[in-house]
C-alpha cells in the first residue's frame, strides 16, 4: 500500500514537472513575439519623431499629440514623445527584453538606452536624464535637428 502511493506521488510530481516544462516553453515564443511586437511599436513613435523634427516642429514640450503614427497604430498613452531645447526623446517604461530587443532591431543604435538615478545609460556611455523622463524606462534621443 505505501509503495503504491509512493508510486503515485511520483508519478504525480513527474507529470507536473513536464506539465511545467511544456507550458514554459509554450511562453517562451510568445514573450519572444511580445518583445518584437513593442519594439516595433516604439520604432514607429521614434519614426514620427524625427519625421516630426525634419519637418521643422519647432517647439518645446511634449509633442506627442503633434506627430503623424501610421493610420493601422494606435496611440498609446505609455509612450511619450518630448522636445527639451537641442535634444528630442521617446521614452516609455522598459519591460524585460524590450531594450535588448531594440538594440537587436536597430543594430545596437547609441541613440538607445535606459533611464536610471544617475542618467541615460546608451551602448556608448551616459547621458544626463532630465526630469520629464522617469527611472527605469526605454528611452530614444538625439539632437532637434535633421
Amino acid at each position: 500500500m505505501k509503495t503504491a502511493l509512493f508510486l503515485a506521488a511520483t508519478l504525480l510530481m513527474a507529470a507536473s514537472i513536464l506539465l511545467s516544462i511544456v507550458s514554459d516553453m509554450q511562453q517562451s515564443p510568445l514573450a519572444v513575439v511580445k518583445q518584437q511586437q513593442q519594439s516595433s511599436q516604439f520604432l514607429h513613435y521614434v519614426e514620427a519623431l524625427d519625421n516630426a523634427l525634419c519637418a521643422a516642429m519647432p517647439t518645446n514640450g511634449d509633442v506627442s499629440d503633434r506627430v503623424t503614427l501610421p493610420a493601422w497604430l494606435p496611440q498609446s498613452s505609455g509612450i511619450a514623445l518630448r522636445i527639451s531645447g537641442d535634444i528630442a526623446y521617446a521614452f516609455r517604461p522598459a519591460v524585460p527584453g524590450l531594450f535588448s530587443q531594440l538594440l537587436q532591431d536597430t543594430e545596437n543604435s547609441t541613440h538607445f538606452g535606459l533611464s536610471d538615478l544617475t542618467g541615460i545609460t546608451t551602448p556608448t556611455g551616459w547621458q544626463p536624464r532630465p526630469a520629464f523622463i522617469p527611472v527605469g524606462y526605454v528611452v530614444y534621443l538625439r539632437e532637434n535637428r535633421c
